[in-house]
């Protein structure tokens, strides 16, 4: 099976027979602390670690095609609104684990950030490592100023869905396809009883 180019975003248009869908918070109040289990410890980035996290992000998404150290350089750290200490990883015995970081649109952003490219290697399944460091990136984003938060992901990444769903994210589905597949996700969640928008669709920053 081919796999999707990690460079390239269609955001709520289908990737195959997958859809990705945006959600959410729509303020950063109220947020859990931040746990880091035993054994493991969270950092930001440094200069020394991006080739660690390119190829932690190799082994975290296996389905995509292979990150390519100059692109992801180009979309990240060589950006203005690259933020290290809003790039969080999660160290266990000397390797990352995990990851995610916060992103800016726009370099002069003031209200909304991202949470980027959430993973954690399937050997560490089981110990909230893709909470801790969303956790991480919702408290950096209220560190920074930022006033509410938002993301992307895909339909079929249900335990992702359901982490986010319980972190006080709602689904905010961007035109007809992401509806569908938001019906089909939060039925299989058990979670139909959450309201869903049918449009028209509000393009939201």
């Amino acid at each position: 099976m081919a796999r999707r180019n990690p460079m390239e975003s269609v955001s709520g248009e289908p990737m195959g027979k997958h859809v990705d869908v945006r959600m959410d918070r729509p303020d950063l109040e109220g947020l859990p602390p931040i746990e880091v289990p035993a054994g493991y410890e969270l950092i930001t980035f440094s200069p020394g670690l991006f080739e660690e996290w390119v190829a932690l992000l190799d082994r975290c998404f296996p389905e995509l095609e292979p990150f390519d150290k100059g692109k992801w350089a180009s979309r990240t750290i060589e950006r203005a609104q690259f933020m290290p200490e809003g790039t969080f990883f999660v160290r266990h015995s000397g390797s990352l684990v995990a990851t995610a970081f916060c992103w800016l649109d726009e370099p002069d952003e003031r209200e909304l950030g991202r949470v980027h490219w959430v993973g954690a290697e399937d050997a560490h399944r089981g110990r909230s490592l893709g909470r801790l460091v969303t956790v991480a990136v919702l408290h950096h984003m209220v560190s920074v100023g930022l006033k509410r938060a938002m993301l992307d992901t895909q339909d079929y990444r249900l335990p992702a869905v359901n982490l986010y769903l319980k972190l006080g994210f709602v689904p905010t589905p961007q035109n007809e396809a992401q509806v569908d597949a938001w019906r089909r996700v939060l039925s299989s969640l058990g979670r139909s009883d959450i309201p869903l928008s049918a449009g028209p669709f509000e393009q939201l920053p």
